[in-house]
């Protein structure tokens, strides 16, 4: 990443994080700029983990990505699909069950789950952590166990309608990076390299490479996917960059999740900025433009865009991220 920024005219440090109170030190240290944060949180003298990026926002230092609430609120599968469904935007029908020290609750909804199959999901994790075939249950039985399994390791879980055995299933992801009516939307469908008897993809199967994804080409497709990705992040309220799922099943599309923070360097983000034609150091430096005239916008701080930005990201793209400036 760093590497790909210094194309740009962005001079990067990095640092591995573990507590908070390493955050003001650095950030005196360095005097940086602007700041991107990959993680999420880090522990407190009581080893409770707290947000990263609202510690920066309190010392109004200037970053990269969305913020403490819309990450916290995309971080939840059932939180933000509860928002959706709120807002009309389609997804897959579901609920929840919630474990805590005294009891488990949402247990009621087990009796009305009677529209198999369903797949199940830790409610509050990424990248396919927890996923695997016996995920996808047929019936009372293997519903019960399987969610025992998960609560095992996980606080909350996810049950969720499964579409994967529908005759017309596909998969996509839809990329983003800029803010309001400067934005990218880019779609690329996801498919798997090997046949499988049921259709999911794990964490192995990413670790792997067993998946690969494809720009979307197909016109009327890409209108239908930039439509429902723009309406979904737009009532998640992530900025900069993100990435949504989205599913086809019987020609309709459902919103599945949000990664507000996804890894970059990333295939799949890398393939999604590929089909407007941004290369993997362009696309990071295409994010941080979006997060430096954000800030910029906002009164945060003198950032000034470099001018090797200009000169590195193709000028249609420039423009789209910088115009009415």
């Amino acid at each position: 990443m760093i590497s790909a920024l210094n194309r740009g005219g962005v001079i990067g440090i990095y640092y591995s994080l573990h507590a908070k109170p390493q955050i003001p030190g650095i950030l005196l240290l360095e005097r940086p700029d602007i700041v991107f944060s990959a993680d999420y949180y880090a522990l407190d003298e009581s080893n409770e983990r707290q947000s990263i990026h609202k510690i920066l926002y309190e010392l109004q230092v200037p970053y990269i990505g969305s913020t403490p609430e819309a990450l916290e609120l995309v971080l939840s599968k059932s939180d933000l699909k509860e928002k959706w469904q709120s807002h009309k935007v389609a997804t897959p029908q579901f609920f929840t069950i919630k474990k805590n020290d005294i009891q488990v609750s949402g247990l009621e909804s087990l009796l009305g789950a009677t529209e198999y199959p369903y797949i199940l999901k830790p409610d509050r994790e990424g990248n396919s952590r927890g996923l695997d075939e016996s995920s996808i249950v047929f019936d009372q039985i293997s519903l019960e166990s399987k969610l025992r399994e998960l609560l095992e390791t996980y606080e909350e879980v996810l049950i969720e309608k499964y579409l994967g055995n529908c005759s017309d299933f596909r998969e996509f992801t839809v990329a983003m990076i800029g803010n309001g009516q400067r934005k990218l939307l880019m779609p690329a469908e996801i498919t798997l390299k090997r046949k499988k008897s049921l259709r999911i993809i794990t964490t192995k199967d990413k670790e792997e490479h067993h998946t690969q994804a494809i720009p979307v080409d197909d016109k009327t497709l890409l209108e239908r996917l930039i439509e429902l990705a723009e309406r979904a992040f737009e009532i998640a309220g992530v900025r900069d960059y993100s990435r949504c799922d989205v599913i086809m099943a019987d020609g309709q599309l459902f919103a599945i999740e949000i990664n507000g923070q996804p890894m970059i360097p990333d295939k799949w983000f890398e393939v999604c900025a590929s089909g407007v034609g941004l290369d993997s150091s362009q696309y990071i430096n295409a994010i941080f433009l979006a997060g430096i005239v954000r800030n910029i916008e906002q009164g945060i701080s003198n950032l000034i865009i470099p001018s090797e930005m200009r000169q590195h990201l193709p000028s249609s793209i420039f423009n789209m991220l910088t115009k009415s400036r």
